[in-house]
């Protein structure tokens, strides 16, 4: 009899010993779950090929006139050729979490021709903030379309912008 009190307690110990590490894993798969990251912004420069500078953001300028930006006409105010484009991506910060499946998918289009598709892995900053850079060649005169996602995570996360270039004479 005592033999079998000894198995009982044994199984009953062992019974709640793994209901504890179930318990416990079930709340680490949890927080393992890192928070979804969010596309906050879309920001265009020209690049000005005669100065090797760049323009400001395009999408925070007032009454912009892309015309013939090729030759420096309309806002542009010195030729260009080029854009570089910033996806900015915020999300918290954790160095911690492995997330390598998460990625900013970005395409430029212009007259339903793809001009540039590219994935570039999020590696977010301290301060809660990724930039992920894409160089457009060749802009300046026709209206190009700037798609960016987040993939690699359950929530949605995309934004669409329109560089109106134009031109003409």
């Amino acid at each position: 009899m005592k033999r079998l009190t000894i198995h009982a307690r044994l199984a009953a110990f062992s019974l709640v010993v793994l209901l504890a590490l179930a318990s416990n894993l079930e709340a680490v798969g949890k927080s393992a779950v890192p928070p979804p990251f969010k596309i906050t912004a879309i920001k265009a420069m020209l690049f000005y090929d005669g100065k090797g500078t760049f323009s400001d953001d395009l999408f925070t300028q007032t009454n912009l006139a892309l015309w013939n930006t090729i030759i420096g006409e309309g806002s542009a105010g010195s030729p260009s050729n080029s854009t570089l484009v910033l996806v900015e991506v915020s999300g918290k910060y954790d160095p911690n979490s492995v997330t390598p499946n998460r990625k900013v998918e970005f395409t430029a289009t212009s007259s339903g021709k793809i001009l540039l598709r590219k994935l570039i892995v999020i590696s977010m900053g301290k301060d809660g903030k990724y930039y992920a850079p894409f160089w457009l060649y060749d802009t300046g005169c026709g209206h190009i379309k700037l798609s960016a996602r987040i993939i690699g995570q359950t929530q949605a996360s995309s934004m669409t912008k329109t560089i109106p270039f134009n031109c003409g004479e």
